[in-house]
């Protein structure tokens, strides 16, 4: 009885190392979700905006980006859209674009959210929501989540809110005055 439990044991063991393995095979159809990197290219970003026109991320190249995934419904997005108003007025001046990734599913709260918040920026729209394949591959799995992009396409930062994305692009424009 005893060998019986040790085998059943070796045998789980030896099951859940191979689940791991499996798992970490990068070609594996269980790696699904993109993993941006810091100082890797941005994943592609190509969405409707408002008027339905398809916008590219790659045509902000030369500028750094905060790319914002949020969506109407959800509170803390509000409060953070609040932050971009404030940093989009002082920063865009010197060259700071942003990309707003809207994730819901409703488009008319969407634009009243829009309107309501005063976002006067790119809007985009993926009402694929969380069946999102540009969300899957950002690994965007909650929001909000925002992403700071650097000149040349490249990830430098996630998920900076309030002061530490304030002090980082205090820390990028600083650098970039003569």
């Amino acid at each position: 009885m005893q060998s019986i439990f040790k085998q059943l044991l070796t045998l789980r063991v030896t099951m859940l190392f191979m689940l791991v393995a499996l798992l970490a095979l990068p070609n594996s159809p269980t790696s699904t979700f993109a993993q941006p990197h810091f100082q890797q290219p941005a994943p592609a970003l190509v969405l409707p905006d408002r008027a339905g026109k398809q916008v590219d991320l790659r045509n902000f190249r030369n500028n750094y980006v905060v790319v914002d995934f949020w969506a109407s419904w959800c509170p803390p997005c509000r409060v953070f859209n609040r932050t971009l108003v404030k940093l989009y007025k002082r920063f865009h001046p010197m060259g700071l674009e942003v990309l707003s990734v809207s994730l819901d599913e409703d488009r008319k709260s969407w634009l009243r959210a829009i309107r309501t918040d005063g976002l006067g920026w790119t809007q985009l729209v993926d009402t694929m929501a969380w069946n999102s394949k540009v969300a899957t591959a950002w690994d965007v799995l909650g929001v909000p989540n925002s992403f700071l992009i650097d000149p040349e396409g490249n990830i430098i930062a996630r998920n900076l809110h309030g002061g530490e994305l304030e002090k980082k692009l205090e820390e990028i424009y600083k650098k970039e005055k003569p």
